[in-house]
């Protein structure tokens, strides 16, 4: 037991445990208790998410879509006479029209008009008849639910100057309906040619 008033001297407690063998082992003891103490435990922390913006689709594209190409040697006329009634169109099916001025054009939806077969007068649409432009076009009536002209061959004799589309209707379906189906287009650079268009089957 310690007695009050004196006063301890550490460096002389550890001098004499280094001394001897005792000393060692005591030292070895506070190494171990330092030693073997478990390290502290990290608190688990949640990982960051990543978040990615929603995947929606853009009203308004950027891209265009391709034109269509025609792969024939004219263009579709078809909504040019568009005007023309059921009626009219189909009384004149089978004719082979071929108009080469803006008169001509004009005395053609005359003539619908005067027919009396339609009960409005015919919507009249513009051709541009310039550097001999040529409109030629033909009805073709079937029965069935609906009908297509189909090109079978296309015949271009320079010699003779003629030119000469060749056509199949196609009728589709069974309905019993009665269809009237134009086909018409515009020429270019076969101003002073026989123009035919030629309907079989």
């Amino acid at each position: 037991m310690l007695s009050q008033g004196k006063r301890i001297n550490v460096s002389v407690i550890f001098k004499n445990c280094y001394a001897g063998r005792g000393g060692i082992i005591v030292l070895l003891t506070l190494f171990l208790c330092a030693c073997g103490s478990p390290p502290p435990t990290p608190t688990p922390t949640a990982a960051p998410v990543a978040t990615l913006p929603p995947v929606t689709s853009d009203p308004n594209p950027s891209s265009t879509p391709l034109p269509t190409v025609n792969p024939y040697p004219w263009t579709d006329e078809n909504p040019t006479m568009s005007g023309i009634c059921f009626e009219a169109a189909y009384d004149a099916a089978g004719q082979v029209f071929v108009l080469r001025s803006a008169e001509e054009h004009i005395r053609f939806y005359q003539l619908a008009d005067e027919s009396g077969l339609c009960r409005l007068p015919v919507t009249r649409q513009p051709f541009d008849f310039s550097n001999g432009r040529v409109l030629a076009g033909v009805w073709s009536v079937g029965m069935g639910c609906g009908a297509l002209h189909e090109v079978t061959a296309i015949e271009r004799d320079d010699l003779a100057q003629t030119f000469t589309v060749r056509l199949r209707l196609v009728v589709q379906g069974e309905c019993r309906y009665e269809l009237v189906r134009p086909f018409w287009i515009g020429l270019d650079g076969i101003a002073g040619y026989d123009v035919r268009l030629v309907v079989e089957g």
